[in-house]
């Protein structure tokens, strides 16, 4: 269905963007847009064919379990995708403090690993959450 390969790149690529603004740890290298292309396919492709693949393997496809398994199969994709694409990679980054309902987290530098597991995490539940406000049931 186009609809569907539509809403899951779309849902890539703003999961991506979102990435970048909130950790900032992706480097793009000197064609930015085309690597950043690159990846988003990835993502998509990853969200395309994980729940119909978790439904045969008799894997959680919704839930807690269902989120932390994406969440390691988007860190071993984005992982992958840095020994595949020469000009994408991770850089060490920095967090500023973040003020949330009352509740602060301190601001933070991040290492290498850590920038590129914060970056996981946030595409997975951007994506998610995309792909959520979508849901037709």
């Amino acid at each position: 269905n186009m609809r569907f390969i539509l809403r899951s790149r779309v849902a890539a690529f703003a999961s991506v963007y979102a990435a970048q603004r909130l950790v900032g740890g992706f480097d793009f290298g000197g064609d930015g847009l085309q690597v950043m292309l690159l990846v988003v396919l990835a993502i998509a492709l990853l969200h395309m064919f994980m729940i119909p693949i978790f439904r045969i393997l008799g894997l959680p496809h919704y839930g807690m379990s269902f989120l932390f398994l994406n969440f390691v199969l988007t860190l071993i994709i984005l992982y992958v995708l840095t020994m595949f694409v020469p000009d994408f990679k991770f850089t060490e980054t920095f967090i500023p403090q973040l003020r949330i309902f009352g509740f602060v987290l301190p601001s933070n530098h991040l290492s290498e690993v850590w920038s590129t597991v914060y970056s996981a995490l946030v595409v997975s539940v951007i994506y998610h959450f995309f792909e959520w406000l979508c849901d037709k049931r």
